[in-house]
C-alpha cells in the first residue's frame, strides 16, 4: 500500500487536497490520478523550460485537456482549484506521491 500524500509533501493545500480526496486521493480514479500527474508535470516543465509569462495550474489543465469532455474533467478542475499556487517543491512531492500511488495498482 502507498504511503498518505502528506509523506511527500505538506502544505496548507496539500491538507485540503487530502480533506477533499482522501489521504491517499482514493476519490480520484486512475484516469484522474494521471491526468493530475501529468498536468503537474506540464506546468512544472513550463515554468523551467518555456518563458510563458505567468503559466498558471489552470493554463495546464487547459493545454492537456484538450479534447476530453467536461465530465472528465469535474475531479481536475477541483483539485486544480485547491493547488493553483503551489510551489514547485509541493507539487514534485505531489507528483511523486501519485507515481507511487499507480505503482501500487
Amino acid at each position: 500500500m502507498s504511503k498518505c500524500v502528506t509523506y511527500y509533501t505538506l502544505t496548507n493545500q496539500i491538507d485540503q487536497l487530502v480533506e477533499s480526496f482522501g489521504t491517499r486521493l482514493e476519490k480520484l480514479t486512475l484516469a484522474d490520478k494521471l491526468a493530475l500527474r501529468v498536468t503537474l508535470t506540464y506546468w512544472l516543465f513550463h515554468c523551467e523550460v518555456a518563458d510563458l509569462g505567468e503559466y498558471t495550474l489552470n493554463h495546464a489543465l487547459e493545454d492537456m485537456m484538450q479534447g476530453y469532455s467536461e465530465d472528465c474533467q469535474i475531479n481536475l478542475k477541483e483539485a486544480i482549484a485547491i493547488l493553483e499556487g503551489i510551489g514547485k517543491d509541493e507539487a514534485e512531492g505531489l507528483i511523486e506521491s501519485l507515481t507511487a500511488q499507480l505503482r501500487c495498482l
